[in-house]
């Protein structure tokens, strides 16, 4: 009896790991590539508006998503702000339910020591 508890706990957890976990990130392609584009230069905007830089995304590298409370994109990207061209990590935490301080950007350049935080 025992071993047929370990055989299913074991088959269980093959089942959940080539189906994927829940929480992992995922790298996007397709369809859910460009809403995350979609996404990331709506946030650029919305960041403009306020007191922000106004960045351009010159190349996009890389994206992954993440279903953390929310979902958490993960953007490798060179940004220009009109001077410089940067290769930076965009992090959206989007929580669409929250009425206020429902999306928080961090963008982290090479070179930049400090880290830009905004949540609105």
């Amino acid at each position: 009896m025992h071993a047929m508890k370990v055989i299913f706990v074991l088959g269980l957890a093959l089942a959940v790991a080539s189906a994927g976990l829940a929480g992992a990130p995922r790298t996007l392609d397709g369809e859910d590539l460009k809403e995350a584009e979609q996404l990331l230069s709506t946030t650029l905007s919305k960041l403009a508006t306020g007191d922000g830089p106004n960045y351009q995304v010159v190349n996009l590298i890389s994206v992954t998503s993440q279903v953390v409370s929310g979902s958490l994109h993960t953007f490798k990207v060179e940004l220009s702000d009109g001077e410089d061209k940067k290769q930076c990590t965009v992090k959206i935490w989007s929580q669409p339910w929250l009425e206020e301080k429902g999306t928080n950007i961090k963008v982290q350049c090479e070179g930049d020591k400090a880290e830009l935080d905004r949540t609105w």
